[in-house]
């Protein structure tokens, strides 16, 4: 019996499960900076994903109207990575800063909540790893389309052997 290829495992379970929309939307929330870049990964924060709408906190109005200028551009690019069209709109919003109304805000204010300095996920090591795992990863991961999805998961793999290696080696 021919060992199905890892990339074919995965589109099966997320097609048959009907989890693929679910990826995809959650997709387009972590990929929001790399998409943005800087300035606007620094002051803006995607936050969930809903009915074609992407939902973005912004550090103040001005950004806000930013989105909406490059609002096309954004979602052009975010649905380019994602291969497929979900996303239609984006919705940005800023808190207003408790107990003020609106109307006596400065032009300028910014939002009080909104984090100094955004937690981002850091990546992994991409250092290559050259041995037997390593290369039985690339191999079983090697039909997957997207070029990360398809590394990240022939690290994960390689990773799983090396552990069982050494679990087998320490019950010796």
């Amino acid at each position: 019996m021919a060992m199905d290829n890892v990339g074919n495992i995965v589109n099966g379970v997320l097609e048959a499960r009907g989890w693929r929309g679910k990826v995809l939307e959650r997709m387009a929330v972590e990929l929001w900076s790399d998409v943005v870049g800087e300035p606007m990964n620094h002051n803006t924060l995607a936050q969930r994903f809903q009915g074609g709408t992407l939902y973005v906190r912004a550090r103040s109005p001005q950004w806000t109207h930013e989105l909406h200028f490059l609002e096309a551009r954004i979602i052009a690019r975010l649905n380019g990575r994602l291969k497929q069209p979900i996303v239609q709109k984006i919705r940005a919003s800023v808190t207003t800063p408790p107990g003020m109304a609106k109307a006596k805000l400065k032009p300028d204010w910014e939002d009080p909540t909104f984090p100094a300095a955004l937690k981002r996920a850091q990546p992994i090591s991409n250092e290559p790893i050259d041995d037997e795992a390593a290369a039985h990863g690339r191999l079983m991961a090697g039909e997957i389309e997207d070029e990360e999805m398809r590394d990240c998961m022939a690290r994960l793999i390689a990773a799983v052997m090396r552990s069982n290696e050494e679990k087998n080696d320490s019950t010796k």
